[in-house]
Parts: C-alpha cells; sequence; structure tokens
C-alpha cells in the first residue's frame, strides 16, 4: 500500500498529511510567515504519531503554485529534500486546483454553476486568477493561472452563473451580483494529498529533481536595482 506525504506551504497555513496503510494523519496550524520555523518540527512529530519514518515513503506531494512565493519554495524544497534522502517519487500538485477541489465539495450540485474561479494573493495587489468547470466528477482547467496586477478587476472576468474562491482581492465589488464570492475555503495538505494519490495511481511521478514551483509569468517579486 502506497505511503505518501504531502506538503501544503503556498498560504497561511503550515499543513503536512501522512497516509500509509490506509490511514491519513495531519498537523495543520495557522503559522503565517513563520513556516520554515516550525516545518521540521511538525514533520518529525508527523512520523513520530504515525509510527512511520521517512524511509517508509513512496512519494513525496507537495502545493507546486502559484502562491506565497516563499511558501511554494518552501514546500518544494522540503519534498525534494525528503524524496531524495529516502529514494522517493515526487509528485508537484496545482495548488488552484486544490482550491477549485475544495471549494467544490461545498458547493455541492448547485443548480446553474457554470465554473470556479480560483483567487490567490501573491503580494500587495497582485493575485493570481485561474478557472475551472465541472465534467462530471471531474474538473477541467479552462482558465491557466495568470497574474493580475493592480486596483482595477481584470477585464474579462467570468460572469453570472460563476463561483469565486480565495482571498478577496481590494478591487472585488461589495455586492456583486452576478458571482458568489466563498472566502471560508482553507486547503489543507490532505487535499493536495488526495489529489496526489489519483495522480499516482494514475502512474504519474516524477525524480525528486522535478521538485520545483509551477511558476507564472510574471509573478518574480525581485526586480533590477537602478544602475
Amino acid at each position: 500500500m502506497t505511503t505518501l506525504l504531502s506538503i501544503e506551504t503556498s498560504g497561511s497555513l503550515c499543513s503536512l498529511a501522512l497516509h500509509g496503510s490506509g490511514r491519513w494523519f495531519e498537523d495543520t496550524q495557522n503559522v503565517d510567515r513563520m513556516h520554515n520555523m516550525l516545518v521540521l518540527g511538525m514533520l518529525d512529530e508527523l512520523f513520530k504519531n504515525a509510527q512511520m519514518t521517512p524511509k517508509d515513503l513512496d512519494v513525496v506531494a507537495f502545493a507546486a503554485g502559484p502562491g506565497s512565493f516563499t511558501g511554494v519554495r518552501i514546500a518544494a524544497s522540503l519534498a525534494q529534500g525528503v524524496a531524495f534522502a529516502v529514494d522517493a517519487r515526487v509528485l508537484p500538485v496545482s495548488s488552484s486546483r486544490a482550491l477549485a477541489t475544495e471549494a467544490s465539495k461545498g458547493i455541492g450540485s448547485e443548480p446553474g454553476l457554470k465554473g470556479i474561479l480560483t483567487i490567490t494573493r501573491s503580494r500587495r495587489d497582485a493575485y493570481y486568477l485561474a478557472g475551472f468547470q465541472r465534467d462530471g466528477e471531474q474538473l477541467i482547467r479552462v482558465i491557466e493561472d495568470v497574474l493580475h496586477q493592480g486596483a482595477s478587476a481584470p477585464q474579462s472576468l467570468p460572469g453570472s452563473g460563476w463561483v469565486a474562491v480565495g482571498d478577496r482581492p481590494e478591487w472585488w465589488p461589495e455586492a456583486d451580483s452576478t458571482m458568489q464570492f466563498l472566502a471560508d475555503c482553507t486547503v489543507t495538505a490532505r487535499t493536495v494529498g488526495r489529489l496526489a494519490m489519483k495522480a499516482w495511481n494514475a502512474g504519474d511521478g516524477l525524480d525528486p529533481a522535478m521538485a520545483l514551483p509551477r511558476y507564472v509569468s510574471g509573478d518574480s517579486p525581485w526586480r533590477r536595482l537602478k544602475d
């Protein structure tokens, strides 16, 4: 039976989940900007509580972004380091897909639903947007991850029948009659792990060297200094 470690640090949560012997073990804490200080201790405790060791792992999954610049890279680095050490495989999971998957649970079979728009804060007035539509039990990506920067809303937002989820931007209208906004939707490592387990069972799995963040054009916070 597959033993899988899942890591989610792309937002304010520091979340780890471990699946083995048909059971999930999880530790999730709200530690905004403190992931690097706590995640290794949390990992040790998680293996201890599950009575497992890293050598038991078959695969390490992680939320690959888009998301917090530092948080995504912490998850990728940890996944790569653990996988290299124990000769496990890695599985990057799209953070926007994980968010849409979690939102889909709460929406259920709402009539008239056309799609789910995910909004994830990058920094200041920059947000990542992506869109998904249902096809039976599947979520099909119809809007690729894109970075929107600025104080005004994008010109091409979906309209009636869509539900938005994630971080509510400052430019979002106070009362939007065309699109409901679900603010109380959080993604934990278990959500990421379940998506990764499906991919693993379908034959996916990468060399640890491929534990890389999901980059979106224009999302680097670094700027060239003036000479």
